[in-house]
């Protein structure tokens, strides 16, 4: 039951060709490779089930995947297919059992990791031998620790999910570790935590209080890159954690990049923020869950829209809208996602990046026209935009004027009539993929305006060197080609980028 995901290319045919091969007397040119070549090379495929397979291709392999620096493991079950189909879920325990059964004896035959992966759905009657497992990579000094630990239950009806306490002193007194992901577990240090050497932490827990925040920090004075994910807000008081704030958390001299996944509590969001402004971190993501009570976004910290030390900044679901000016002064990329935006706001926080070269709005909405003047802004990507709740805020059409950029994305959804393409005069890469779902309309035919629209689109872009159709808008493209419209030598279609 170890699987790891549909993504990944089939191992099963080309392990029987290379039986096939092997019988038949021929040369077998991978194995004759000498051993620490073939371990990097099973440790490298992106399961360890794909690795243990080799094992039945003669004797020589047979107990090569044992050397392996790397475990990935992953139980394959799907709990979405429970709501479609009731009776599937009496397959879990047993599933989930034989999961079980098969990490633990996989684990135990190998004796050096370096990374540790396994991902499976919690269950309490196996906490001995999940403990065992971390247990166990820790004794074969792993660098890089990936612990996922779903909740059933959460997952088909968001009830509260049950977490692995891990409480571990090998584990939180640990010189080892350079990489962690911990999801769904508790942790419950009984000291001070000490991961010298961690450069990498995401953290995705109910219980991420204030104590544990400040032994994490303390405990990891050489952290690069820190994840934090909860949907559970722990803070007691405002004044309790804007006292700790102050007072109690130490400055990371690393830190360059930080991402926050929360429920919407102004002084948990502020305090984050102002802490990795102080740590001067350079790439920031804060990405807020989404909260009825905070409409189309929720206000941030002020200090944020003037902060120079940012190079790379993610928005998600929040309210931009500054009291003062905005300076980015060494800003390179915005992304705004789900967030409710004018044309002056727009202006604004351009004019306030005069070095940013990539504008993302993903999700956004509130604006009719997007006026991009800025000599630095080189690439601007479009990923949908949203109906507002506010009916005065919706649009009929938005037009784009970028005599600068030289690539344009427009992709996903677009929940308007129209668009309009204006200057785009420098443009040399254009990447088309959205589809149209007017809150206006609703035709089995494309009407008369978009077929127009379509046009228009082809005749300002003729000039650009690359210009991708993609699977979304094929159809309404591919109604004009039918009717005889000759499209500009530039333009491939998703039937030739396959081929």
């Amino acid at each position: 039951m170890m699987e790891e995901g549909q993504n990944y290319p089939k191992i099963t045919d080309k392990r029987i060709k290379i039986e096939e091969h092997m019988e038949k007397g021929g040369d077998d040119k991978i194995s004759a490779l000498p051993d620490c070549v073939l371990h990097e090379i099973l440790s490298r495929l992106p399961s360890t089930k794909y690795a243990i397979r080799t094992g039945t291709l003669s004797k020589r392999w047979t107990h090569l995947w044992t050397c392996v620096t790397t475990l990935i493991l992953k139980f394959s079950y799907d709990p979405y297919r429970c709501l479609e189909n009731p009776n599937l879920i009496s397959d879990f325990p047993n599933l989930i059992s034989d999961f079980v059964l098969s990490v633990s004896k996989t684990i135990t035959q190998c004796r050096q990791l370096k990374k540790f992966k396994v991902d499976t759905f919690y269950d309490m009657q196996f906490e001995v031998q999940y403990n065992n497992w971390i247990r166990h990579a820790i004794s074969c000094n792993v660098e890089e620790l990936d612990l996922n630990f779903r909740s059933l239950g959460r997952e088909l009806d968001e009830s509260p999910a049950d977490e692995l306490e891990l409480d571990q002193s090998n584990f939180f007194i640990n010189s080892l570790f350079t990489d962690l992901r911990l999801s769904g577990l508790t942790l419950n240090p009984s000291g001070v935590i000490s991961w010298k050497n961690l450069r990498s932490l995401c953290i995705s827990s109910q219980n991420l209080n204030e104590e544990l925040i400040v032994n994490i920090l303390s405990g990891s004075p050489l952290l690069e890159n820190l994840c934090l994910e909860s949907d559970v807000m722990t803070v007691e008081s405002d004044d309790e954690f804007e006292d700790l704030y102050t007072s109690q958390w130490p400055q990371l001299k690393h830190l360059k990049k930080f991402k926050l996944s929360a429920v919407c509590h102004d002084l948990y969001v502020r305090s984050w923020i102002r802490y990795v402004i102080k740590c001067n971190v350079k790439n920031i993501c804060i990405s807020l869950l989404w909260d009825p009570a905070c409409g189309h976004g929720f206000p941030i910290d002020e200090i944020i829209f003037t902060s120079s030390c940012v190079t790379d900044l993610r928005l998600d679901r929040c309210m931009i809208n500054p009291i003062g000016a905005i300076s980015w002064k060494n800003l390179k990329s915005l992304h705004i996602s789900d967030c409710c935006l004018n044309e002056v706001m727009i202006e604004n926080l351009l004019s306030g990046s005069p070095i940013s070269e990539t504008l993302v709005l993903d999700g956004c909405c509130g604006y009719n026209r997007l006026d991009i003047t800025s000599n630095s802004v080189k690439n601007l990507v479009l990923s949908g935009y949203k109906a507002s709740y506010n009916d005065s805020e919706t649009t009929d059409a938005i037009e784009i004027n970028a005599p600068n950029i030289i690539s344009l994305t427009i992709q996903n959804e677009m929940i308007m009539r129209t668009f309009l393409l204006g200057n785009v005069s420098s443009l040399v890469k254009a990447n088309l993929n959205y589809h149209f779902r007017s809150i206006w309309f609703e035709r089995e035919t494309m009407p008369m305006e978009v077929e127009e629209m379509h046009k228009n689109h082809m005749m300002n872009l003729g000039h650009v060197k690359e210009l991708k159709i993609g699977d979304l808008c094929y159809e309404a493209f591919s109604c004009l080609r039918d009717k005889g419209f000759v499209f500009p030598s530039n333009v491939k279609f998703p039937d030739q980028l396959k081929g």
